[in-house]
């Protein structure tokens, strides 16, 4: 309930003073120039870091995000009529074709900054070769890394609901009315947590209004290098939460990291240390989905539920050490 404003200098303080180095170094530098990468294509077809440049997609989307942080002025003047007049259409990456196996899950999931449809398509297909179920991809759309971080600090501070919080909401909701499906698994990167806590409150709302709360007991939340501020289970409805981090991801540290002793960021905590030190953001390239690589951050008897599920663990793409 603190005054959003504080909380907005707050998150500006962090970012341009106290922890300027975190994120000029480990965010931008060793996450982009340090972390580039020529390993072989054999499979395109296949799941590969995002800064694998071998693979001629991820050289687009790296040119594409060159191009709109170049026009970030431009795009800051544009912003408004985009988001607030909705003239941007929905993008939704539709599960991949022959994961049929079970059919009482959906899967959905929502990316973080600095990501096009290019590495929204990525960051699904190494969930679907992991855990061997289709992903749906809710487009969180990126207009340049500026624009990307000013966006995050005001979602978090003062809860604005952005296009990409109401896609999630529509797109989820049909699967939690469906009876026929007994499982919803909603999986978020980064900024894309801010958007799933928000969306949640929102579906929590809706569900409430038609007396259809209870069928946010179907849900399951995980989050990957949560940037949110808080992250509430509404009613307790929400069957499972948990959140993993890499120790010196700086996006971590403002987020699920910094609230470890908040009892408004539920949910079970996961930290990895281990695998490429605990360094780095980007999905793909540096977070793992072994369970042996992290260890829990709150109670001693917590263990990772997603990622002790069935699936494809060899042949993930390669992590950057």
């Amino acid at each position: 309930m603190e005054n959003p404003w504080i909380l907005f200098n707050k998150d500006l303080y962090w970012v341009l003073w106290s922890n300027l180095h975190d994120v000029i170094f480990e965010f931008v530098i060793r996450n982009s120039i340090l972390a580039i990468r020529f390993d072989p294509v054999t499979d395109p077809g296949a799941p590969t870091s995002e800064i694998n440049l071998s693979y001629s997609k991820n050289r687009l989307s790296v040119l594409r995000q060159l191009l709109v942080t170049l026009l970030t002025l431009p795009i800051f003047i544009a912003y408004p009529l985009v988001r607030f007049k909705a003239l941007e259409k929905e993008i939704i990456r539709k599960p991949s074709p022959g994961l049929t196996a079970y059919p009482d899950e959906r899967w959905f999931y929502i990316n973080g900054v600095i990501t096009d449809v290019g590495w929204l398509d990525q960051n699904c297909k190494y969930l679907e070769k992991r855990f061997g179920r289709g992903v749906v991809g809710i487009l969180n759309r990126s207009y340049g890394a500026f624009w990307d971080l000013v966006e995050s600090v005001l979602q978090r501070s003062f809860d604005i609901e952005t296009i990409s919080v109401r896609w999630a909401a529509w797109n989820i909701l049909p699967s939690l009315r469906d009876d026929n499906i007994k499982t919803v698994r909603l999986i978020a990167h980064s900024q894309g947590a801010i958007i799933a806590h928000l969306a949640i409150k929102k579906l929590y709302t809706e569900l409430s209004c038609t007396g259809e709360q209870d069928y946010l007991k179907k849900l399951e939340v995980y989050t990957f290098a949560n940037a949110a501020r808080d992250f509430l289970n509404p009613g307790n409805l929400i069957r499972r939460i948990e959140h993993y981090a890499n120790s010196q991801d700086p996006v971590c540290k403002i987020g699920v990291l910094a609230r470890l002793d908040s009892d408004r960021f539920q949910g079970k905590v996961f930290i990895n240390e281990k695998r490429n030190k605990g360094k780095g953001h980007f999905f793909n390239s540096f977070y793992s989905l072994v369970e042996s690589d992290y260890i829990p951050a709150r109670s001693s008897s917590d263990i990772p539920t997603l990622l002790q599920m069935p699936g494809h663990v060899s042949n993930l793409p390669i992590q950057i050490d």
